[in-house]
Order: structure tokens, then sequence, then C-alpha cells
């Protein structure tokens, strides 16, 4: 009975939101009811939401992550349950007739030795929901992040789709004069009215897709049904990230929340395993059993009631068990392998993205806007034909959204870089702020006949 009172250890909502902090650098802010909307006083809506606004105000009500959470309910639920001590079973017999008046007491005994496993598999449980859910909060700073890039690379389609529109509408007004003054004819006016109508369907749309991600970025960040306006805020430069990419990749295998609730998970199974090794005799004490028409008038005496392992010894649990654990093992180093590919190709990612950058600001973007120069004041003095200012043009169209799209690119990878990791990356950040050292957990113990 003494032992049924000790309080076991429970990971609550202070434990994961502790962990998502120093891994991200936000926590989960404080609980809330089911379709409130709760946001921090820094959160400033007038200026324009910034990036970091955004994750803030997502943790904090992503409708998907606040479902998630509500595991963690269940697990300490399942402690409670693992804990308890089985109740006293009464068992009489009424004196009716020749029949004697018969009492037992049954209380389990199993329990002395069966409690503190059950209570360790449920702690361990709990654990593993925690650390799964440090990971999906993560994950959740990633989409939030991967959706803020793209209502803001959404936003400058647009702009510069209006602004393609209205370099089109300059070129097809000079040639309408041109046709005017007999300079051309009709037919080379009509390809540059096309290509204006073009720019102006093209703007529009682009406009419609700002709306839709804008749409999408409500949903992640909870404002779906708020009508809290959200302006963009201006995207501070990234730093590119420096680092050596095998130290990533042992960094996100030792310390990622996903691998260590796996290896929570394996230690849980090999506890349910002990406990059904243990779960054979399922023995109870009767105190007493009393029977009121003894020898002696009312007899009292112990007993016990035990099962006898006769014709099986619980293999079938013992054996689900043991296959959980092994398949656990198997996903662990399932899991780590593609850890370290995330890592790596998150990396090339990153490289990829920022070399395109390089090249389509430093280089073609300069070129394409001197050429556009250059062909309309060319077109004003009469020197060169239409088509020539039409594709210079369009090339810089082209040119302004694909560097736009590159640098969009190279956030999103060091967005996911992050989340590869498990930390946010201090080097990729522009304030120079560091990061919580996250420890890394020690390694699984795997069975020898496990590659």
């Amino acid at each position: 009975m003494a032992s049924g009172c000790v309080t076991p250890t429970q990971h609550s909502r202070c434990h994961v939101s502790g962990d998502v902090l120093s891994r991200s650098g936000h926590d989960l802010g404080p609980p809330k009811r089911i379709c409130d909307l709760v946001t921090d006083e820094w959160v400033n809506w007038e200026d324009g939401l910034s990036e970091e606004e955004a994750i803030a105000v997502g943790l904090w009500n992503n409708p998907a992550y606040q479902e998630l959470l509500a595991d963690l309910e269940i697990t300490q639920a399942d402690i409670i349950q693992a804990a308890q001590l089985q109740n006293p079973r009464a068992v009489t017999m009424f004196p009716l007739g020749p029949k004697q008046w018969e009492f037992a007491l049954m209380v389990p005994l199993d329990v002395l030795w069966l409690r503190p496993l059950r209570v360790s598999a449920a702690e361990l449980e709990s654990n593993r929901v925690a650390e799964r859910l440090v990971q999906d909060g993560l994950n959740v700073v990633r989409d939030i992040r991967v959706a803020y890039i793209d209502w803001q690379l959404a936003i400058e389609r647009a702009r510069l789709a209006e602004q393609g529109a209205e370099l089109r509408g300059d070129v097809a007004r000079i040639a309408e004069a041109r046709l005017d003054a007999g300079d051309i004819a009709e037919l080379d006016v009509s390809a540059v009215r096309l290509d204006a109508l073009v720019g102006t369907s093209e703007a529009a749309r682009a406009s419609r897709d700002a709306e839709l991600a804008l749409e999408r970025l409500r949903y992640v960040l909870g404002l779906q049904l708020s009508d809290i306006a959200i302006k963009p805020a201006p995207m501070p430069e990234r730093q590119l990230f420096d680092g050596d990419i095998e130290q990533l990749v042992a960094e996100a295998v030792a310390a990622r929340p996903d691998l260590r609730a796996v290896q929570l998970a394996i230690t849980a199974a090999e506890e349910r395993a002990r406990l059904a090794h243990r779960d054979i005799w399922q023995l109870t004490g009767i105190i007493p059993d009393i029977n009121s028409r003894g020898r002696r008038g009312l007899e009292a005496g112990p007993g016990l009631d035990f099962s006898i392992p006769l014709f099986h010894q619980n293999q079938g649990a013992i054996a689900r068990e043991q296959a959980a654990a092994e398949r656990l093992h198997r996903q662990f180093v399932n899991r780590r392998d593609l850890a370290a590919m995330e890592v790596r190709q998150a990396y090339i990612q990153l490289l990829r993205a920022n070399k395109d950058l390089e090249i389509w600001r430093d280089q073609i973007l300069p070129q394409a806007s001197e050429a556009v120069t250059s062909s309309r004041r060319a077109l004003e003095e009469n020197t060169v034909s239409l088509l020539l200012v039409l594709e210079t043009t369009r090339q810089l169209v082209t040119a302004q959204q694909r560097e736009r799209e590159a640098d969009a690119e190279m956030r999103r990878a060091i967005a996911e870089l992050e989340r590869s990791v498990g930390r946010r990356l201090s080097d990729a950040t522009t304030d120079g702020s560091t990061d919580a050292e996250i420890l890394p957990f020690p390694p699984v113990e795997l069975r020898e006949d496990i590659p």
C-alpha cells in the first residue's frame, strides 16, 4: 500500500516547451482552451509580421500541433493507471439452508514486483511521447518558416509581375506611337499588344497566388478564423552556413528527438518483456478466509490464489514484446540513416540554392537590367526592332523572378537543415545570437544479430 502512494515521474508540457525553446529559440506558450487564440505582447501586428514572430505565433496556436500535444495527457493517464494498486476483492457465500457462511478477502500480491515494471514502462512511454512532440515542434517550426517564405515569395512574384506588366505596357505605348507616326506596320504592333495582355494576365494570377499563400500561412499560424490582418515585414539577409557537414550528421544522429524517442521505445519494450516474464503466477493473497461453522465456531485463516503455469508460461506475450523490441531496433537503424540522409540532402540543397542565387543576383540580373535599358533607349531612337525590346523585357522579368526563387530556396534549405540537425544553426542567423547547448544522449545498444 505504501508503494502505491509513490508518485511516478511524468513529462509535462513544460518539459516539451523547454526542449523546443533550447532547440528553436521559441517555446510553446501557455496552455490554452480549445478555439482560443494566444499571442505574446511582443508580437506587433502593425509593423508587419516577421519570420520570428510567425514562428512564435504558430507554435502557440498551430491547430495540428495543439492536437498532438494532447497525447501528453494520455500518457499521464497511462502512468496513473500503471501506478494504481488493484483493489481488494471480497468473495462471500450466504448462509442459506444447510450452507454455512463463508467470506474471503483477496488482495493481489504480484503487484509488489509487477508494479515497478509497469510504472517504468509507462514513464518511458511518456518520455518517448515527449521526445516525439519535441520533434513535431521542430517540424512545425520548419513548416511555418516554409509557409512564411512561400508567402513572401508569392508577394514578390506579384510585385514583379506587376512591374513586368508595366514594362510591357510602356513598350506597347511606344509601339502605338510609332504606328501612329507610320514608322512600323500594324502586324508589328499586334505582337506587342498580345504580350502586354499576357503580362496583365500574369500579374492577376500572381496576385491570386499571393492570396492563396497567405491563407496557407494563416492556417499554420492558427489564424484561419481570426480577423487579424497580416502584413509582410522585410526579410533580413541570411548568411550561408559554413560548417562541417560530417559534424552536423554526427550531431543529428546523436541528439535528434525522434531518434531519442525510438531509443526510449526500445527500452519500454524491453521493460514490457520483463513484465511478461514475471506475470505468470498471478498470485493473490487470501487475507483472511472465514467460515462461520467450523469445529470451533468461527474459523479464519490466510491462503493463496494463484495460476499454475502448466499449459503455457506466457510465451505469446513474451515473444510479442521481444519482436516489438527487435522491430524498434531495426527502426532505429532506419531512422538513423534517414536522419543522416536528410542532413546531407538539406546541405546540398543549400549549397545549390546559394550558388544559383549568386549567379542570378550578381551576373544575370545586372546584365538583363542593362539590356532592357539599352533596348528601350534604342527603341526611342528607332534603331532596334520591337521584338528585341520584348525579348529583353521578358528576360529581365524572368531573371528577377528566378533571383527571388533562388533566395527563397536558400531560406527553405536553411529551415530544412536546421530541422534535420535538430536545432537552430547560429551561423545561419543575422543577429549572432548563440543557441543553448544540446547534450547528445547515449547511443542505443544494438543487438549483435542486427547490422
